[in-house]
């Protein structure tokens, strides 16, 4: 008996038992999935190359807007010979190099075209990779291993 035809059923006054979706017995014979074999799977694979090279990668995350947009510009000023990678998710942007981002506060200037203090850059900054070295002039994002 399908849901519409018992719930006229009821609705008419008559009894009528609900059946369930699957038959009796039917449930049982169905296979369960091998959760344990696919966990064990996803846990066994080993870390790829390109993996531990995401392990070296360091610079901030910050809110999407237009002091987001300074850093990502000054990045690639006060860091040159690296490669600065941008990672835009919309309400957040990953900004990052391999081992080590300087940011200079006149850069950020330049780029933003207004005085700025870095203790504002904490404002933006969502969170960050590596660890982290501040001062009134500049901020450093590092590591002291390499993987």
């Amino acid at each position: 008996m399908g849901i519409l035809k018992w719930i006229g059923a009821l609705l008419r006054g008559a009894e009528a038992e609900p059946q369930l979706a699957c038959p009796a017995g039917l449930a049982s014979q169905l296979a369960e999935p091998d959760l344990k074999k696919n966990e064990e799977k996803a846990m066994s694979g080993t870390h790829s190359a390109q993996q531990a090279y995401h392990n070296n990668m360091v610079g901030p995350v910050m809110r999407a807007g237009d002091l987001a947009m300074a850093v990502i510009e000054a990045a690639k000023v006060d860091n040159p010979g690296k490669e600065v990678f941008v990672d835009d998710k919309r309400a957040y942007i990953r900004i990052h190099t391999e081992h080590e981002m300087v940011l200079h506060r006149a850069t950020i200037e330049d780029e933003l075209g207004r005085p700025f203090k870095m203790n504002d850059l904490e404002v933006d900054l969502s969170s960050f990779a590596g660890q982290i070295e501040s001062g009134d002039n500049s901020i450093r994002f590092y590591f002291t291993k390499k993987v």
